[in-house]
């Protein structure tokens, strides 16, 4: 039998030799060398495919002898190599075949082929069989297939780096089912996986000192270096492994109740030597399919979590050492100045460009964020940095380089550790030195920056610079809620504010007006830092100088991005207008350069000073200072304004430059949107910027952006903010905010002729009349609108239910209709834009607005118990609808809105509704009207009648009561329990009572109006007026308070011999209120505008409606 398997190894080796990887030749080869017993005969590649195949028959005829040899544990282990190695190749050649080709993909079907036949065979492999083998064949198997597949992460490069990994993943999980029968097998079997050798790992070697990673691969580009590439593919290898088999088994080599407690004692040394595969994972930061960030920090916290490892202490620790140890020798260019430590600490992770200070740093905030690790850690870690930071007396530079960011980390658990202690009394001795050992380092740390001199004169070669940060780093500050107002963490004694104030004043007095004017960059960041601190801890000891001192910089720093932004927005103008469509490439790469800005100083600068600004606004918003105060907000309210006109510019420029690219293309447009995402903060604190500006600080921003001259003024800016391919949120709801308030909100809906004309009061004579026909004709909304109100396109119905096509015909209604509340009930404007909503917005909308409010979940809660709460879709519709309703207002749901998910859809949507409801009744109830399916139709009422027309009518009676009709000859009175509204009209002798009930799904049903009583009205003008308060009330968008007047003045009018109109025969237009004042030259009859251009477009004539003259 012997005889008989060595010549069929030798033909399977033949085989594998002929085989167009690599990998494969080079493992089939390792399998002979150095044996004589098994050379391989030379014979054409048609004959070794062959014999490989009649081999293969031999073998699987005699399969189960295999065990009676194997004790020839390299013959046994040889052939089952190959099996693996030959089918694994079969797989190889599949995955090649789609970039092969034709003659390519003929040479290697006869190998496809064997490739088939070999799947057949190792159906018999199974866990019977593997035992029998014997374990030191399992071994000698499992190394060469390892090798293999470490061979093919690290060689081979033909295929894709996500099939390479994919298909591998696949392998290993295949060795381990089938040659690990037990925790130890399989733990050895990962050792050889994961060992160490000239190509892996690649950060964490024996020797610090010689970091060939550094070398070959860092933060900013993976090299090209086929090892280094082959790092990216083996750590994706590990990160899909630990994500299959768990972190622990992986990392730790663990599996829970496989050690006795003598046993887990004795192997806790080498369960957590694999700590360096997890530093070597988070130094390599991204790979194909996953990161650090992404994949592994949450595989390992959910390890953690999970309770089930013995040692995740001492594998946390070891984890900790190793990436520290690194950091302090590597560190020394790990830290920037543009750095930015306050507050979203995830964000600016990326900026580190050192791989060990980088997961070192990400390893802290995950560990902290998920409260792996507490107060307690932090203090002990904290301990353990300052200890390092001096080597005898001397500073250690790398220690202190690296110092300022792992602290900012820390410095938020010792806070938090604090000020539980105080809440529960608890550990509070414990906690209250660890404080204290803090606040006495921090005021050394202090006391050694003011031995130094003012900033101003610093030079290269001093650690000046790496003590502020360290200092700067001491005093966290964070967002408040949702939105990027600053606030402090740290409560911090009298002395450290004293000293914060007097390092604060010291580079005050050490500026002079010529140094001023020149600062260094690196003088200007580590100012505008202690800026923020200073007036976050230090303001209420701040003098009139220091305030002058504080606004002057910060007016500086602010109009110093301004002049970039500008600049930036100037470059885009004058590209896109010199370009043509044509040029499409040269235009997408020149704008690329463009808009990005190459120095960070400045805007890293400007971040600092909007946060200094943010804290400033919030100290005026909380205090009420004293008259003699230096801060008394009448003092510095033009400051202020002054300072937010430049941030209003910011924000208009990054507008401004989509706005005009967007004119060229969505993809240019898309590449000046995409750079926000390069400084999200910075704009984030832009944004919670303009949102509180004052209304002069936006007059004055927008007639500077105007006086500005570019192809785009401010209203386009707002809007391709708004509906921007590339959203950004926090600009988003800044721009829904200027765009919905005074004074932009006069400008933003109407173009600006309809604007002008919607103004004007309309007087009696002909011209005024005329002047009022042609307003009916010629009001159109902003371009921007009226894609989304009036031509909304029946493919929006159709797109996702939170796809930005979707948010943004909400954002446009929610614009529209917070203007229309925003008018005067009396004023002409409105009464006009609602008639042309009325006739011209695509009821569509109405649509969309139930595809997310679930009917049927409404319907189903409706015939069970009232008192069973609300399904959270449900709810969410129905507080949004009463708020709405009661408020007026969209503003809640819009804040809320982002990042955009399906509940906050279907709140925005009930919103919409409701307010709908409040001021275009009529437009909803004329969509009602018009449904077909009367399953929708009668859920949409049920929904209505239960959430929406309780407030409704609550809020309709309430106004009709306070109403001040103030006429002898005319009294209402409201009866709420019966939802009516009795009015009585009294005139010389004659009047008539009305009865006006509102239904219990009001406004979709219509309201009815009956006559009660009458006296002296012939019948004609009985049905009349009856007539003309129904058509009032029922064509009313708006208070029905506001329709009971009309009515009153209608008859006002008729008694005082005003002539009706002879088309709708009423004096006031039932919809716009106007009078008859078009009168016909041959008649003298006079009509309504509106009456007289309906009966024009639809007679298809131009004569009177009564004596058929030209008119």
């Amino acid at each position: 039998m012997v005889l008989i398997f060595t010549i069929v190894f030798k033909k399977l080796v033949a085989f594998g030799l002929e085989s167009s990887f690599s990998v494969v030749r080079d493992s089939c080869a390792l399998l002979v060398a150095g044996s004589t017993n098994f050379a391989v005969e030379n014979e054409s590649s048609i004959n070794k495919t062959e014999t490989a195949q009649f081999a293969l028959k031999v073998l699987g005829g005699s399969f189960f002898c295999l065990k009676t040899v194997s004790n020839e544990i390299e013959l046994v282990s040889g052939i089952l190599t190959l099996v693996f190695i030959i089918g694994w190749e079969n797989s190889l050649d599949t995955l090649e075949e789609d970039v092969l080709n034709d003659d390519s993909k003929e040479k290697i079907k006869g190998r496809l082929r064997f490739g088939e036949s070999l799947n057949g065979f190792c159906s018999k492999m199974n866990d019977e069989f593997w035992k029998s083998l014997g374990i030191d064949n399992r071994k000698r198997l499992g190394s060469n297939l390892v090798r293999f597949i470490r061979s093919v992460i690290f060689k081979e490069d033909k295929l894709g780096a996500d099939k390479i990994t994919t298909l591998c993943f696949s392998w290993v999980l295949e060795v381990l089912e089938c040659l690990c029968h037990d925790h130890d097998e399989e733990q050895n079997l990962l050792d050889q996986l994961l060992s160490k050798n000239d190509t892996w790992p690649v950060w964490i070697i024996p020797d610090f000192s010689a970091p060939k990673g550094l070398v070959n691969l860092n933060a900013g580009a993976v090299s090209v270096d086929i090892y280094a590439t082959g790092n990216l593919k083996f750590v994706s290898l590990v990160d899909k492994l630990i994500l299959k088999i768990g972190i622990n088994r992986v990392i730790t080599g663990y599996v829970e109740n496989t050690l006795s407690t003598p046993l887990k004692e004795a192997a806790k040394e080498e369960i957590t030597s694999r700590a360096w595969l997890a530093a070597e994972i988070l130094c390599t930061w991204k790979w194909p399919g996953g990161s650090a960030v992404a994949s592994f920090l949450p595989l390992l916290s959910a390890g953690c979590r999970s309770g089930n490892y013995p040692f995740q202490e001492s594998l946390l620790d070891s984890i900790f050492n190793i990436l520290l140890d690194g950091a302090l020798v590597h560190g020394e260019s790990g830290t920037q100045s543009s750095f930015n430590l306050w507050p979203a600490f995830g964000d600016e992770l990326e900026k580190v460009e050192e791989p060990f200070l980088r997961a070192l740093l990400s390893l802290l905030v995950n560990l902290f964020k998920e409260n792996i690790w507490e107060g307690d850690k932090a203090i002990r870690l904290f301990d353990l940095l300052i200890h390092k930071l001096f080597i005898g007396e001397a500073v250690n530079q790398n220690c202190l380089k690296i110092l300022p960011v792992i602290v900012s980390v820390l410095v938020h658990p010792l806070c938090q550790r604090s000020i539980e202690s105080e809440e529960s009394n608890g550990d509070s001795q414990v906690a209250s030195l660890g404080e204290k050992r803090m606040q006495d380092t921090v005021k050394d740390w202090l006391r050694r920056l003011l031995s130094y001199p003012p900033l101003v004169t610093w030079q290269a070669g001093q650690d000046m610079e790496e003590w502020f940060q360290l200092v700067i780093a001491c005093y966290p500050l964070s967002a408040m809620d949702d939105t990027k107002s600053l606030k402090l963490v740290r409560e911090i004694s009298p002395e450290e504010r004293m000293l914060i104030l007097d390092l604060f004043r010291k580079q005050r007095h050490g500026v002079s007006a010529l140094v001023a004017s020149n600062q260094l960059p690196l003088f200007r960041m580590l100012l505008s830092k202690l800026m923020v601190l200073s007036v976050g801890y230090c303001w209420t000891e701040f003098t009139e100088e220091d305030w002058e001192f504080f606004f002057s910089n910060l007016r500086s720093w602010i109009q110093s991005a301004v002049v970039i932004m500008e600049e930036v927005t100037e470059n885009v103008n004058d590209l896109i207008t010199n370009s043509s469509t044509s040029e499409n490439l040269d235009v997408f790469k020149n704008l690329e350069k463009i808009v990005l800005i190459p120095d960070s100083y400045p805007i890293t600068v400007a971040i600092n000073a909007l946060a200094s600004f943010s804290l400033f606004c919030a100290i005026l918003e909380l205090q009420q200072p004293a008259e003699d105060n230096p801060l008394r907000a009448e003092r510095w309210d033009s400051t202020r304004d002054r300072i937010l006109e430049g941030i209003l510019r910011l924000f208009f420029c990054t507008g401004i430059a989509e706005s005009i690219a967007s004119s060229y293309s969505v993809e240019a447009a898309s590449i000046v949107a995409a750079t926000r995402f390069n400084n999200p903060y910075f704009w984030e604190l832009v944004a919670s910027n303009v949102v509180k500006s004052s209304q002069h600080a936006r007059d004055r921003a927008v007639k500077s952006v105007e006086f500005w001259g570019l192809i785009k003024g401010p209203i386009s800016s707002l809007y391709a903010i708004l509906f921007s391919s590339t959203p950004f949120p926090p600009l988003q709801f800044a721009t829904y905010v200027i765009l919905s308030t005074a004074p932009i909100s006069q400008l933003a809906i109407l173009e600006e002729d309809t604007a002008c004309s919607l103004d004007g009061e309309t007087s009696g004579d002909r011209n005024s009349g005329a002047l009022e026909m042609s307003s009916e004709r010629n009001i159109r909304l902003k371009e921007e609108l009226s894609l989304m109100i009036e031509k909304l396109p029946d493919e929006v119905f159709e797109v996702d239910l939170i796809s930005q096509e979707r948010v943004n015909v909400f954002l446009a209604w929610s614009l529209l209709l917070s203007h229309l509340w925003s008018l005067s009930s009396s004023s002409s404007a409105k009464e006009q834009l609602v008639q042309y909503v009325q006739d011209s917005a695509n009821s569509l909308i109405l649509d969309c607005l139930f595809q997310h409010i679930p009917l049927e979940l409404c319907l189903a809660h409706n015939l069970k118990k009232k008192d069973m709460e609300l399904p959270v879709d449900i709810s969410e519709a129905a507080s949004a609808v009463k708020t709405a309703i009661t408020t007026g207002s969209l503003l809640f749901s819009i804040e809320t809105l982002w990042p955009i998910e399906p509940k906050k859809m279907t709140s925005l949507a009930g919103a919409l509704f409701g307010l709908m409801l409040c001021i275009l009744p009529a437009y909803v109830r004329g969509w009602f009207t018009d449904l077909r399916d009367r399953t929708a139709s009668s859920l949409i009422e049920s929904f209505t009648r239960t959430w929406c027309s309780p407030p409704l009518i609550v809020n309709e009676l309430s106004q009709i009561k306070k109403a001040n009709f103030a006429d002898e000859n005319f009294s209402v009175s409201v009866s709420k329990s019966a939802n009516e509204v009795v009015a009585t009209y009294m005139k010389d002798e004659t009047g008539m009572d009305l009865v006006i009930r509102l239904p219990p799904s009001y406004p979709l049903r219509p309201v009815d109006v009956e006559c009660m009583r009458s006296l002296g009205i012939s019948e004609v003008k009985q049905r009349k007026w009856l007539m003309s308060m129904m058509l009032f009330v029922r064509n009313q968008n708006g208070a029905l308070a506001e329709a009971i007047q009309t009515w009153k003045s209608n008859f006002d009018k008729e008694f005082e011999g005003v002539e009706e109109c002879p088309i709708c025969y009423s004096v006031i237009h039932t919809t716009n209120h106007s009078l008859p004042r078009l009168a016909c030259r041959t008649c003298k009859h006079k009509f309504h505008s509106a009456c007289l251009y309906k009966w024009f477009s639809t007679s298809h004539k131009s004569s009177c409606p009564l004596c058929q003259s030209p008119f």
